[in-house]
């Protein structure tokens, strides 16, 4: 009864949040975009890994680290590179408590990178929906209707790989001729 009030008003809100989408805009990677990137909790142990690639490829203004957690931890602590949701930041609907939804709604990064595989509850679908980016990329086991550019990385765990998948086909799909 109660996953079944939290998939309604998720669903609600995430019809409600796409009534505010933001333009598509592919994003000019020569100009330095700011990046976000959703995580989930058994991911950041290559958080480390992932951001030196990140910061050597891309060359961001900004990034940022969501991760999804069921309990926060005493040896990552939230800074303004990384930001954690766990169990408690949600309300008994199912959805964030205002002002962590008001801290991730003024949040606004021109690339967003799904890496999360967790889509319990609709949990995924309603987060991205709250995130504002004029350049939403998924994989194929996420909402197409979400993302703006949907990447299959094929038989890929590794994170680190997974970014470097996607860093070649923004590289291919802007028309800069040093991919790698």
């Amino acid at each position: 009864m109660l996953k079944s009030i939290i998939l309604f008003f998720r669903k609600r809100r995430i019809i409600k949040n796409l009534q505010h989408k933001i333009m598509l805009q592919f994003p000019d990677l020569q100009k330095y975009p700011t990046i976000t990137i959703l995580i989930d909790d058994n991911q950041k142990k290559s958080v480390k890994e992932m951001e030196c690639f990140v910061k050597e490829s891309f060359k961001p203004k900004r990034m940022r680290f969501i991760i999804m957690t069921n309990s926060l931890q005493e040896d990552l602590l939230q800074s303004d590179s990384m930001f954690f949701i766990d169990n408690k930041d949600f309300n008994k609907l199912g959805l964030l408590k205002k002002e962590k939804e008001i801290i991730l709604k003024s949040l606004f990064y021109e690339i967003f990178i799904n890496l999360s595989d967790n889509n319990e509850n609709l949990l995924n679908d309603y987060l991205v929906s709250c995130i504002n980016s004029t350049f939403k990329i998924g994989h194929p086991k996420t909402n197409m209707n979400l993302h703006d550019l949907i990447i299959d990385y094929g038989i890929e765990k590794n994170d680190v790989e997974r970014l470097k998948i996607i860093y070649k086909y923004l590289m291919m799909l802007s028309g800069n001729k040093n991919e790698k």
